[in-house]
């Protein structure tokens, strides 16, 4: 204790810069989970320090030099020190940016106590922050890769041909009139489904030109109950446990309410871009993000020939709260290798290394990941961070009953209702390849893992990438293909198909889920897709710092601008400047190198203009 104390006061009237050794594992009592880690590397220049107590912090005992940053740049940076929603976490955000390079003390001072009245002692530790910040630009989600990677495989394959898709379903004709863009959705095999409606966005891979993309939601003949054309791909679109439905988008989620009208937007935090894979609402009331964190990487020193500036895609989750803070986040740079990954070019420039696609919820609150480039699912204590097991890879702690090859390059890891998982095993690099859906029992203290259940086709479908499986109530199981056609398949535990629908050839969906009518409101209208007013939405969040979003609508064709004045009238930047066709349109604002403020946002568009007050607060 004397040494903490003594430590703190050198800092504070001496002016030491920072501390060089580092908080020894385990943690101090009673500290159950920080972040950064002890010496970790690779931190992100706005990275908050999370620090949660085995239980709730008498809020009293808080105040702002409760924990204390030191940086090697320039001694004591100030920060803002925040409780969570959990009454157990503690959130220090710092108000500048963290400098390349340096070396961040943590300083956790005595004082702080429990409700119970224990009292946590000081500690501190080191972390050091990411060498050089890579710009975000060229990967928006690991996505990018996976489309890019999809795109090459089918180019190929229509150089083979391809077999032709048969219906014994005559096709129902469509309730409504749709855009000649509109992919077209038919109905190969229909024998009593499961009741619901099917929610998926379209991936046109086809290279005619034909298809846009859209938010689409089918009833049971295919038949569309609402759709909208969108501004570039989107990916996962779902109904949510709270009501809204969402899905990414120019490198955000967004959130719909029950009329469809966008009203949030759901985004990582720290420099960290928002991977489109997955996102997932807690029972609490807190969120589950995947992200993307580049970091330039000398491969040269991990492996023979490796690329000395090598562009290294890492994966980091984040747990937000209701307020919007971080309140978990975990960093597959502190406990996966870079090697890890299978059937990777170690020297190649750019490493996609773990290409996670999917978090769920386990039963007992801690998280479930599935990590396509390492051919793994991983078990992650919510709790503490560590990892409780791997299960496939290079990594693997589990014996396979009943299935002598695994899963491949899978997707969509789902614990389902008798406590079994089930995922899309892409199979990738089975001989020959196949895809197929899997479902396993699993005993997590003796590490085995039994297949209990598959599907496969016959004869074989191949979705390289992408895909999904989805348990349904009433014990159907309905496939998502990913990158092949058809496109769903939802089969009978016994193996029988009970529906198939297929998009246009070369048209692909991410993800498609099947969910009970009742969610959606009475009131749906089929077609809105064109806007019947001119509308620039309030930015979403406002407040902000540093990032925006900003919806609006254009109710006819017409060249576009939204520009961002300060509030002297001068334009610091221009989002959109083009001609626009009718329709829904998102754009970001980032107002990392603006100073805090109001600032307006001015929508123009066929002879019409409208503005909004942005409050920027650093």
């Amino acid at each position: 204790m004397k040494k903490y104390l003594l430590i703190v006061t050198l800092v504070i009237q001496f002016g030491i810069p920072f501390i060089t050794d580092a908080l020894p594992l385990p943690l101090p009592q009673h500290i159950r989970y920080i972040s950064p880690l002890p010496n970790a590397r690779y931190v992100s220049t706005t990275s908050p320090v999370i620090v949660r107590l085995d239980e709730n912090v008498d809020a009293a005992t808080v105040h702002a030099g409760t924990v204390s940053l030191f940086c090697s740049s320039g001694g004591y940076r100030e920060a803002t020190v925040k409780i969570s929603d959990d009454e157990r976490t503690l959130i220090v955000v710092p108000v500048q940016p963290f400098t390349n390079g340096e070396v961040v003390t943590v300083m956790f001072l005595s004082g702080v106590q429990t409700v119970s009245g224990r009292t946590i002692e000081s500690f501190h530790y080191s972390f050091t922050v990411t060498p050089i910040t890579v710009p975000r630009g060229k990967y928006k989600s690991t996505v990018d890769l996976e489309m890019a990677e999809a795109s090459a495989l089918y180019a190929a394959a229509k150089t083979d041909g391809s077999h032709p898709i048969q219906s014994d379903h005559a096709d129902s004709p469509s309730l409504i009139t749709l855009p000649k863009d509109f992919p077209s959705t038919t109905v190969l095999k229909e024998d009593r489904p499961e009741t619901g409606l099917l929610f998926l966005s379209n991936l046109d891979y086809s290279n005619t030109g034909l298809y846009s993309p859209y938010l689409m939601i089918l009833d049971q003949s295919c038949n569309p109950l609402f759709y909208r054309k969108m501004t570039g791909n989107c990916f996962d679109f779902k109904p949510q446990p709270n009501g809204e439905f969402t899905f990414w988008n120019q490198g955000v989620f967004w959130g719909m309410d029950s009329t469809f009208s966008i009203n949030q937007t759901y985004q990582c935090k720290n420099g960290i871009s928002t991977d489109a894979h997955d996102l997932q609402f807690m029972a609490n009331g807190h969120i589950l993000y995947l992200g993307m964190d580049v970091q330039q990487i000398d491969m040269s020193s991990i492996v023979p020939d490796g690329n000395p500036e090598a562009i290294v895609l890492g994966l980091v989750i984040q747990e937000m709260d209701r307020d919007n803070n971080i309140v978990f986040q975990w960093r597959s740079w502190d406990h996966f290798n870079i090697t890890d990954a299978t059937y990777l070019d170690f020297t190649a420039g750019t490493i996609d290394y773990v290409h996670a696609n999917a978090l769920e919820v386990d039963t007992d609150g801690n998280i479930l990941l599935s990590s396509r480039h390492l051919d793994e699912i991983t078990k992650i204590n919510r709790e503490t961070g560590g990892i409780i097991w791997r299960m496939g890879g290079k990594n693997n702690q589990f014996t396979f009953t009943n299935d002598s090859i695994g899963f491949s390059h899978q997707h969509a890891i789902r614990r389902i209702a008798n406590g079994h998982v089930t995922l899309y095993d892409n199979g990738n690099y089975h001989t020959p390849q196949f895809s197929r859906a899997v479902e396993y029992r699993l005993d997590e203290k003796e590490k085995t893992a039994t297949l209990v259940w598959q599907y496969r086709n016959t004869p074989d479908y191949f979705g390289p990438a992408m895909g999904n499986v989805q348990r349904l109530r009433n014990g159907n199981t309905l496939i998502n293909w990913g990158t092949t056609n058809p496109s769903v398949t939802e089969v009978t535990s016994e193996g029988a198909k009970a529906f198939e629908m297929t998009l246009p050839e070369g048209v692909y969906s991410y993800r498609a889920y099947k969910t009970d009518k009742a969610l959606l409101p009475t009131s749906v209208s089929a077609n809105i897709e064109t806007p019947h007013t001119f509308l620039l939405q309030q930015n979403y969040p406002n407040p902000f710092n540093p990032t925006t979003a900003i919806g609006y609508q254009l109710s006819a064709n017409s060249f576009t601008t939204l520009k961002i004045y300060d509030a002297l009238g001068r334009e610091v930047a221009t989002l959109e400047n083009e001609v626009k066709e009718a329709g829904y349109y998102y754009a970001q604002f980032d107002g990392t190198r603006l100073s805090s403020g109001m600032y307006i946002a001015r929508l123009t568009s066929g002879g019409k203009s409208q503005t909004r007050k942005l409050l920027l607060m650093k």
